[in-house]
């Protein structure tokens, strides 16, 4: 089993910060040559550390002014909740949801356009019938907005 060393960890913070640069500026910038970052870059991918790259785009140029968090209480005995599942899959306003512990039983992150959208939004939510409830706050402000994981040298691949 390998661990991360201090060039994987360069590699993998630099990247998650600027994820399009060529294979020779990131080799230069992490003082490898371009074969050997290359063969790390495939392998922390082969390994699964590096599980996709995308481009990180800004709501507020897209006019996805309005971002929100919505905690779904489920109805009790709701074991599938599969109408629930779908929306949230195909719906292009919900960009993360996730099971969780505390009051509610999923919270979502959500971007729209303004009120009227998230309107719409919720109501489509309040139409699933497993649906018991649903508490939304929406951000004023983004404090820290990042998608960069904290990476440690010597963590176990």
């Amino acid at each position: 089993m390998s661990t991360l060393d201090s060039f994987d960890v360069r590699i993998l913070e630099t990247l998650q910060t600027e994820g399009d640069m060529t294979m020779a500026e990131l080799s230069e910038r992490v003082h490898l040559s371009h074969s050997q970052c290359s063969r790390r870059v495939k392998q922390l991918r082969d390994n699964g550390v590096i599980d996709h790259f995308a481009a990180i785009l800004s709501p507020e140029r897209l006019g996805l002014n309005l971002k929100s968090y919505v905690s779904v209480t489920l109805k009790h005995n709701s074991q599938t909740a599969d109408d629930f599942r779908v929306l949230i899959r195909d719906c292009p306003e919900i960009i993360e949801c996730a099971m969780v512990t505390g009051d509610g039983d999923f919270l979502i992150q959500a971007y729209t356009r303004d009120l009227a959208h998230f309107r719409d939004l919720l109501g489509k939510l309040a139409q699933i019938e497993v649906v018991s409830s649903l508490k939304s706050v929406i951000v004023i402000e983004d404090v820290k907005r990042t998608s960069a994981l904290p990476v440690y040298q010597g963590t176990a691949l």
